[in-house]
């Protein structure tokens, strides 16, 4: 399946009902407006030209008709076709934001870009809507004053459709160059939203190598080249939005100056003459809609394959044989094993596909090793689990409990979104406590203690074994300090489990020692 065709016709599937709905009520409501000059024409014809008040009443009495069914099915056309859009693009972001928080997902691509895949493409995919509508709307009104025409003359109609044809072809001719310069802009717009966000994420380390001007250097030079993008991108959009406002400036001319003689020549009244006049000049309004439209279905074209590259990436986690493990219950058990198979360890266990004899899947709590804080206090951090009761004990047992004390605001002390105001040390120590005080049946931990120095990791593998006293802990680590603590460990491989038994016992075999020692 094609990824941006593909997504672009489930997004019409899903909105089918609103789409279909935007689509006749627009084209309902530019039937009115091509409607409006045949109405004036006849009005020249059998009122104004006659003098008949009656039929000049009836006339206007049919305008004010014409135009409120014109603006009853504009109106509900926006409101079905914008709602759609803002639907769309909220299930897109959802779907997206699904596949990236889905346990053993991943993804090449940086935070920033991910940001703008969900923010702008998401929008612009959703927009495909209107394109359909909007065509269908430009179909519609140019087939009516193609039939008025005829009705006036068969040959000025004929005229019309042949070069309203032709223009729409050529419109769409553009398309893909209009395709291709904006995903080439969006492209250029995420590289520059990605290193922003890396680059005010990393600041305090910037600031400690000297480095801002290297780093200012590198976003200018990026976001120059996310500016020529752009300018690229609307010179296509000129290019074609000019080819359109020609041709239509065109056709209104040859129609004039075709209706004009024909009036001379007394082959059509004046009347007609005005009809004809007015639906030339009406045909610029859907052929320069038709680019419009054209434009919106470039970009959601474009976005489309942003957005679908990304639900369509495979997951990192790849199935692999069964591994079983016998873990003491109530008992702290360290794993050691290689980065990659401490990471599909850890997806399964998230995935909840382990399963724990005695334990239901929701009992268990994995804590991964890069843990996620938000803005908000500290105490607001911890008690995300919702589980009631003093913080402290966790606190003190992740060793956090000096920092906490250290400010001035204690646990009302503010934290910023992802913790960027705390050092590394205090984010492992504050996702620790979080995690303990959540007291669940099975605790998972990946590598809780990688950014905290050997003093206050001793005293965490302490508190650790002291507050999950008689609880299931599940430690994923390399940390002699932690694993000397343990009950139980196991090196684990790939293949399955290598060895078991103490940290002490272990040291004597080569690859664990090795693999924990250096």
């Amino acid at each position: 399946m094609k990824t941006d065709d593909g997504l672009r016709r489930r997004v019409l599937r899903r909105q089918r009902r609103r789409v279909l709905g935007a689509s006749l009520l627009l084209m309902g409501h530019q039937t009115c407006e091509a409607l409006v000059p045949l109405a004036i024409g006849f009005s020249v014809d059998r009122a104004v030209a006659t003098g008949d008040v009656r039929m000049l009443v009836l006339c206007l009495a049919g305008f004010v008709l014409l135009f409120g069914v014109l603006n009853t099915c504009y109106r509900w056309f926006a409101r079905l076709g914008q709602g759609a859009v803002i639907d769309e693009g909220h299930l897109l972001r959802t779907e997206l934001a699904g596949r990236l928080l889905r346990p053993g997902a991943t993804t090449a691509r940086r935070h920033g870009e991910l940001l703008t895949i969900a923010s702008s493409d998401a929008d612009q995919t959703a927009r495909s809507v209107i394109w359909v509508s909007g065509l269908c709307g430009s179909a519609a009104a140019l087939l009516v004053s193609s039939a008025i025409l005829i009705g006036i003359d068969p040959l000025l109609g004929l005229g019309l459709i042949v070069t309203a044809v032709v223009v729409t072809l050529g419109l769409n001719a553009l398309s893909p160059l209009l395709s291709r310069r904006v995903a080439g802009q969006q492209e250029s717009l995420a590289e520059a939203s990605a290193l922003a966000t890396d680059l005010v994420t990393g600041l305090r380390v910037l600031h400690g190598l000297g480095a801002q001007r290297t780093a200012t250097a590198r976003y200018r030079e990026v976001s120059r080249r996310a500016e020529s993008a752009g300018v690229r991108t609307g010179t296509a959009k000129s290019l074609q939005l000019g080819a359109t406002v020609l041709a239509a400036t065109l056709v209104l001319a040859v129609s004039v100056a075709s209706a004009g003689l024909l009036a001379v020549d007394g082959t059509i009244t004046i009347g007609a003459f005005v009809s004809a006049v007015g639906a030339a000049q009406f045909i610029a309004e859907p052929l320069t809609a038709a680019g419009f439209y054209l434009q919106i279905g470039a970009a959601a074209k474009a976005s489309a394959a942003r957005v679908g590259g990304v639900l369509d990436e495979a997951p990192v986690v790849e199935p692999v044989e069964p591994v079983r493990l016998d873990l003491p219950a109530g008992r702290l058990t360290g794993i050691v094993a290689e980065p990659e198979v401490a990471d599909r360890l850890t997806a399964a266990l998230r995935e909840r596909t382990v399963t724990f004899d005695g334990a239901a899947p929701e009992a268990v709590h994995v804590e991964p090793h890069h843990a996620h804080l938000f803005a908000g206090t500290v105490a607001e951090n911890m008690a995300l689990s919702g589980v009631p009761g003093d913080l402290r004990p966790a606190i003190v047992a992740a060793g956090a409990a000096d920092f906490v004390d250290a400010q001035s605001a204690g646990l009302d002390e503010p934290v910023r979104d992802r913790g960027l105001s705390l050092s590394g040390g205090q984010r492992q120590r504050l996702a620790l406590a979080r995690a303990l005080h959540a007291d669940p049946p099975v605790l998972v931990l990946r590598d809780p203690t990688t950014a905290i120095d050997s003093v206050t990791e001793e005293s965490v593998a302490q508190g650790l074994r002291t507050l999950r006293r008689d609880r299931t802990t599940v430690v994923i680590t390399d940390s002699p300090v932690l694993l000397a603590h343990a009950d139980h460990v196991v090196h684990l491989a790939a293949e399955g489990v290598l060895a078991e038994g103490t940290h002490h016992d272990l040291l004597a075999h080569e690859g664990y020692r090795k693999k924990v020692l250096g």
